[in-house]
C-alpha cells in the first residue's frame, strides 16, 4: 500500500517538474470531463435505442395507401340487380291500417314496432323503395322510401310495412315494392286473366292503354301499365337506383272480398287463380315467379262460406306444378278485434293485423326465393 502511494507521489512530482503545477491540473480535469462526456453519450444512445425498440412493438402497422392512379372499386352484394316485388290486390292491399293505432303500438310494444319510429317521426327506409300510383292518373305518382302513407286514402298503412321490413332486412340488394291494387275489384271480372276468356279485346301488355274500370280484365291490364311506368323509367321514379339492372323477384296477392260475397265467383276462384298464376308468369316472362297468396282472414274463425273460399284460395299452392314457387299464407291468425278503426272487411283498420300479415307474406316469400329458381335480370324493361 505504502509502495503504491509513493509511486503515485513520485509520478506526480515528475509530471510537475515537466509541465508545472497549473498545466498538470488542467490536464487532469480534461481527462475527467472526457470520461463524463463519454458516459453521458453512452447513456443517451442506450435510452434512444430502448425507446425505438419499445415504439416498434406498440406502433400499429400503417395502412396501405391506395395508388391514386388506380382507383379502388368497392364491390359488394348491393351492386347486384334491384329486387322488385309486385303487391297486387284490392282495398286490403291498398292498406287500411290506422296510423293512429300504429303509433299506439310503437309506444306500447316497442320490441315489435319501435323500429318504425325515430325521434317521434316515421322511419323511411333508404334500401326499400315503394311506388303507389293514383288510379285516376299515372301522372300523379307516389314513390319514395318505404314508410307509412303509401295507401288509399293517404295517411294509412298496409302489409307493405311488415313485408318490406322482412324482405329489406334479408336481401343485400335494394328493393322496390310496386303496389298495383284497387278497392272493390274481383278476380272473376277485374283481374280476370286473359286465358279465362270473356275479354272484349286482345290483351297487349305493352301498349300502355288504360281500360275502363269494371270492364273485364281492366285491373289485370293495369298491372302491366304500372310495371312499365315504374321500371321503364326507373331513373326517374327511383333516381337513387339509376342505371341499375332489376329483377322482378316475386308477387304477393292479397284480394278476395268481392269474390267471397258472390257464390258463383267463389266456385270458380281456384280455376281463376291458377290461370292468373300461369298468365302473369307468361306475360312477365318469368316462368318460375315466386307468388305468395294471402288467404282472406275476415273474422278470424271461418264460417262455412269463408272456409269454402279460403280453401279455393289455397288450392293452387297445393298443386304439384307450383310446388316450391307458390305459397298460401292464412291471415286469420292475425285477426284483431281489439280495435275498430274501420269495418270488418278492412280488418277493423288494425295496424297490428296489416303489419303481422305483411311479415308473414315476407317470410313466405323468402322461402320461395330459395326454391323457385333464378330470375332474369332486366334494364329499362328489357331482358339482359
Amino acid at each position: 500500500m505504502h509502495a503504491k502511494m509513493d509511486n503515485r507521489r513520485l509520478n506526480r512530482r515528475g509530471c510537475v517538474r515537466l509541465f508545472g503545477e497549473s498545466r498538470l491540473q488542467e490536464y487532469i480535469m480534461s481527462i475527467r470531463y472526457s470520461r463524463l462526456a463519454v458516459t453521458a453519450v453512452s447513456l443517451v444512445v442506450l435510452v434512444l435505442l430502448g425507446s425505438q425498440a419499445l415504439s416498434a412493438k406498440k406502433a400499429p402497422k400503417p395502412p396501405e395507401v391506395p395508388n391514386p392512379k388506380k382507383p379502388v372499386k368497392k364491390t359488394t352484394a348491393s351492386d347486384g340487380p334491384v329486387k322488385v316485388f309486385l303487391l297486387v290486390g284490392q282495398s286490403n292491399m291498398q292498406g287500411k291500417g290506422s296510423v293512429k293505432h300504429l303509433d299506439e303500438l310503437v309506444k306500447k310494444e316497442p320490441a315489435v314496432f319501435g323500429h318504425l319510429q325515430k325521434d317521434g317521426k316515421w322511419v323511411e327506409r333508404d334500401d326499400v323503395g315503394i311506388y303507389f300510383g293514383s288510379m285516376r292518373s299515372r301522372n300523379l305518382p307516389t314513390s319514395g322510401p318505404l314508410t307509412v302513407g303509401y295507401t288509399y286514402p293517404p295517411g294509412r298503412m298496409g302489409p307493405e310495412m311488415g313485408f318490406g321490413k322482412v324482405i329489406g332486412d334479408a336481401i343485400d340488394q335494394p328493393v322496390i315494392l310496386i303496389k298495383a291494387c284497387w278497392g272493390g275489384q274481383s278476380l272473376a271480372v277485374d283481374f280476370r286473366p286473359p286465358s279465362r276468356g270473356k275479354w272484349d279485346r286482345q290483351f297487349n301488355r305493352d301498349d300502355g292503354k288504360k281500360y275502363k274500370p269494371a270492364t273485364v280484365g281492366w285491373a289485370y291490364k293495369e298491372i302491366f301499365n304500372i310495371k312499365h311506368f315504374v321500371l321503364d323509367n326507373m331513373d326517374a321514379t327511383f333516381p337513387q337506383f339509376a342505371g341499375r339492372k332489376y329483377q322482378i323477384a316475386g308477387l304477393v296477392w292479397f284480394q278476395g272480398w268481392n269474390d267471397l260475397i258472390n257464390g258463383k265467383r267463389t266456385a270458380e276462384y281456384a280455376e281463376n287463380m291458377t290461370a292468373f298464376i300461369k298468365d302473369i308468369r307468361k306475360h312477365l316472362e318469368t316462368p318460375n315467379l315466386p307468388i305468395v297468396i294471402g288467404v282472406a282472414g275476415h273474422g278470424g274463425n271461418a264460417n262455412v262460406r269463408q272456409k269454402k273460399f279460403r280453401d279455393a284460395q289455397s288450392a293452387p299452392a297445393k298443386m304439384p306444378e307450383f310446388k316450391g314457387s307458390v305459397a298460401a299464407v292464412p291471415t286469420a291468425p292475425y285477426w284483431d278485434d281489439t280495435v275498430k278503426h274501420d269495418g270488418g272487411y278492412h280488418y277493423n283498420g288494425s295496424a297490428r293485423f296489416y303489419y303481422r300479415a305483411g311479415e308473414a307474406f315476407g317470410k313466405a316469400m323468402l322461402g320461395l326465393l330459395k326454391t323457385a329458381g333464378k330470375q332474369t335480370d332486366r334494364r329499362n324493361g328489357k331482358r339482359e
